[in-house]
């Protein structure tokens, strides 16, 4: 039975995706001579600059986890979870990060210490953000969705990453005969999740401007945009099996953007949007993979040139 349905969703999600992939393609060839096709290179800027934050919050996490350690440690872990995260399956961004770090030589204990307190702190990110532009976008009559939103956000990152609960939590993970946990300092913790909402924010105007070159929608309603892709952003991370939030996203912007643009405009601003994204994201991994390929030829070589030197 659970095999029966698990592939009627297979299906259902590859005939879904294949339509939205038509209806998109459809749209886009039939109003493409309109775009103003250079602006979407801000939009890959603004994206390209959201990961730099991302990598940037990780990094300050990891350095008041386990602290001490080469940048390029931290920059390594990042890459193989933010490239992981595209596999289907339970969350793989996380898994990917683990292993790197496991590899580079940390404990379980500080790995789930570090982990957690990201997952936290970006879920908290991804609320606050929309939730601190709904009077802006929407209006006054909106206080009580920021407020409440704000609220939890708050109680979320302030409760989740305590360093009581997160060194029980991590302490899960050490040997059993020792059950001690790790806590990740406070400072860094407070500038991990500044960075993560700075990085919500710079993956909505990435959205905003790509929607305003492919759609009628106008530059000046910035903080709805924001909003509105926050929040698609918010309902793919808390889904599971969901590779990147894929289908999910997409599904929630055409949901909050199509009584305005119609549901096959907003499917179109949707598919071009996570294009921009990932081909963004392939070029930043091609090129990291490829400059440590480079780098590892040149220190063989001379290494190779060092010896012979020697034995001459």
């Amino acid at each position: 039975m659970i095999r029966a349905v698990a592939l009627a969703l297979r299906i259902g999600a590859g005939a879904a995706l294949g339509l939205a992939v038509i209806v998109a393609g459809r749209e886009i060839w039939r109003n493409h001579e309109g775009w103003a096709v250079d602006a979407l290179g801000w939009a890959a800027a603004l994206y390209a600059a959201q990961v730099a934050m991302l990598a940037l919050g990780w990094q300050w996490l990891g350095e008041g986890t386990w602290p001490g350690r080469a940048r390029r440690v931290w920059l390594r872990a990042f890459v193989h979870g933010w490239v992981a995260r595209y596999l289907p399956g339970p969350p793989t961004g996380p898994a990917g990060k683990y292993l790197a770090l496991r590899d580079a030589g940390a404990g379980a204990p500080v790995i789930a210490a570090l982990l957690w307190v990201e997952q936290v702190l970006q879920l908290a990110a991804s609320i606050a953000v929309p939730a601190a532009l709904a009077v802006p976008a929407y209006g006054l009559e909106w206080w009580w969705a920021a407020a409440g939103g704000l609220t939890a956000a708050a109680g979320l990152a302030l409760g989740g990453a305590r360093p009581g609960l997160v060194r029980r939590v991590s302490g899960r993970f050490g040997p059993r005969e020792e059950r001690s946990g790790v806590v990740v300092a406070a400072g860094p913790a407070v500038l991990g999740f500044a960075a993560m909402s700075a990085a919500a924010l710079l993956a909505g105007l990435a959205f905003h401007v790509a929607a305003v070159v492919v759609s009628p929608w106008p530059l000046s309603h910035w903080e709805e945009g924001v909003a509105v892709f926050a929040l698609a952003s918010l309902a793919g991370y808390v889904t599971p099996f969901a590779p990147s939030g894929a289908g999910v996203r997409e599904s929630v912007i055409v949901a909050l953007l199509g009584g305005q643009l119609g549901a096959a405009t907003a499917l179109t601003v949707a598919v071009v949007a996570r294009a921009t994204a990932v081909l963004v994201d392939a070029a930043l991994a091609a090129g990291y993979f490829g400059a440590g390929r480079i780098g590892r030829g040149v220190a063989r070589r001379a290494s190779a040139a060092t010896l012979s030197n020697r034995r001459a």
